[in-house]
């Protein structure tokens, strides 16, 4: 009988799951995704909350108390909307609050530059006022147009505007100064509002602002012949009373160091003419001097009043001509040129000396500082002597 060898079969060993290396491993596998899983919502967590806070903090509206006093109402003020500025065609300067224009009441300052050939500038000031416990912007002074213009306050704490003029020929521009190719005008704060002055200098020049140029070309070491009270005074004889002479008789009859007297003499015909002259604006030994007055005895002018706007026609008054002599009338515009008249000029005397006349002028510059020169001459070959008023006045 054949024996026969029983297959042995391969031998399984069972291994139970709670020891089986490979399931340790595995057990890890799926650990590692449940905590990826939670930091990830974790941060998307956090994010959110961050956008949450973010945009609650965006939707909050700040309230801002509107200010209690006109200080805090002239500061917080937005002058590019008050001004309505055009962006695109002009530009707003630094606003400057300027109480000592006002009387020290608070005062801003504005100044808006116009694009163009022309260069314009618009000026503004405002102002505040409390209504009902509140405070309340106010409008104090507007100006427009003021071509290649300026804007600025005084040493006197006014304010002093400059503007081309346009009028002036080019033959004319040759023969004045640079700085008379500009109007000058000035504001002063009068009983709640600003009105335009004028300056008291009737030589060498009829505006502040011309004048308080010269102090500086003078303080920066230029040369003037205004800095001696009778120079100045003859060299206005010459300008404007067109004598063609300086009398040897000439003399400086007081001088205080601010205010000056000097007594002009002309031979033909007879006449003689006390000038006063101060330092306007600066009161040291380098102070220019300014002409403040020039009058012959006796000879006054009743209307127009010294510093009043005169507008076209206007009426002459005054009293002191000579009866049997010439009275006449001269108006000087700001660079001190002889206006021309549509009239006679020559004024009408009484035997008392009284005289009067009307005045029809075209002026192509309104409110410009002016002068006007009343002469009383006597008759040819007569001893007797003439007499002449000059005073400054504002062209209306």
């Amino acid at each position: 009988m054949l024996n026969r060898t029983k297959t042995q079969e391969p031998q399984v060993r069972i291994i139970p799951w709670e020891t089986t290396p490979q399931k340790g491993r595995d057990r890890n596998r799926l650990k590692r995704p449940h905590l990826l899983t939670f930091l990830l919502s974790l941060l998307a967590l956090i994010a959110l909350i961050h956008f949450i806070a973010v945009m609650h903090s965006s939707n909050t509206v700040v309230v801002v108390a509107p200010p209690m006093n006109c200080p805090g109402l002239m500061r917080s003020t937005d002058y590019t909307q008050l001004v309505h500025l055009q962006p695109k065609s002009q530009e707003m300067g630094a606003v400057q609050f300027v109480n000592q224009l006002s009387g020290g009441q608070p005062a801003a300052l504005v100044q808006v530059q116009n694009s163009g050939t022309q260069q314009a500038l618009d000026v503004y000031i405002y102002g505040c006022t409390m209504q009902k416990h509140t405070p309340k912007l106010t409008t104090l002074f507007t100006q427009r147009d003021l071509l290649q213009g300026t804007a600025s306050i005084s040493s006197a704490n006014t304010l002093v505007t400059s503007e081309l003029d346009t009028t002036i020929s080019p033959q004319a521009s040759t023969l004045i100064q640079p700085m008379q190719q500009n109007v000058y005008r000035e504001y002063s704060w009068q009983h709640g509002a600003f009105v335009q002055v004028a300056f008291p200098s009737s030589y060498p020049v009829t505006s502040r602002g011309e004048a308080e140029a010269l102090q500086q070309q003078a303080n920066n070491g230029q040369t003037l012949p205004w800095s001696d009270p009778m120079m100045t005074a003859e060299q206005m004889a010459k300008d404007i009373f067109k004598w063609p002479a300086i009398s040897p008789q000439d003399a400086v009859s007081n001088n205080n160091g601010i205010t000056a007297q000097v007594q002009l003499m002309q031979q033909t015909p007879p006449l003689q003419v006390s000038v006063t002259l101060e330092r306007l604006i600066q009161h040291n030994s380098t102070g220019l001097w300014f002409v403040t007055r020039a009058q012959s005895t006796g000879l006054t002018v009743d209307q127009p009043q010294v510093g009043s706007i005169m507008s076209s026609p206007t009426t002459i008054k005054g009293t002191g001509a000579l009866a049997d002599g010439q009275a006449m009338a001269t108006l000087f515009d700001h660079t001190l040129t002889p206006l021309s008249f549509l009239n006679n000029p020559t004024l009408n005397v009484d035997a008392s000396g009284t005289y009067s006349g009307i005045l029809l002028y075209t002026n192509g510059v309104q409110n410009q500082p002016g002068l006007l020169l009343v002469q009383s001459l006597p008759p040819s070959g007569s001893t007797e002597a003439g007499q002449l008023l000059l005073m400054g006045i504002l062209l209306g």
